[in-house]
C-alpha cells in the first residue's frame, strides 16, 4: 500500500510541475499579448468615438423632423353636414 500510495504522491507531484510550469510560461508571455493589444483597443475607441459624433450629428438632423411629425395637428372639419 505503501508503494501505491508513494507513486499516486509522484503523480501529483509531476502533474502540479507542469501546472506551475505552463502557470510561469503564461505570465511571462502574458505582458507581451497586452501590450500588442493595445494599439487595437486605441484603433477601437478612436473609431468608437467617430461612430458617437456621427450618430450625435444625424440625432440633431433628425430631431426636429421628429418633433414636427408628433405635433398634433387640428382635425379639419367639414361644414356641410352629412345627410
Amino acid at each position: 500500500m505503501t508503494s501505491e500510495l508513494g507513486t499516486g504522491i509522484a503523480a501529483l507531484g509531476v502533474v502540479w510541475m507542469l501546472f506551475v510550469g505552463l502557470l510561469a510560461i503564461l505570465w511571462v508571455l502574458v505582458p507581451f499579448a497586452i501590450f500588442g493589444i493595445k494599439p487595437l483597443l486605441r484603433d477601437l475607441i478612436r473609431e468608437q468615438k467617430a461612430t458617437q459624433q456621427l450618430l450625435t450629428t444625424i440625432s440633431q438632423q433628425v430631431y426636429p423632423i421628429s418633433v414636427e411629425a408628433t405635433r398634433s395637428r387640428p382635425v379639419p372639419v367639414d361644414p356641410a353636414p352629412l345627410v
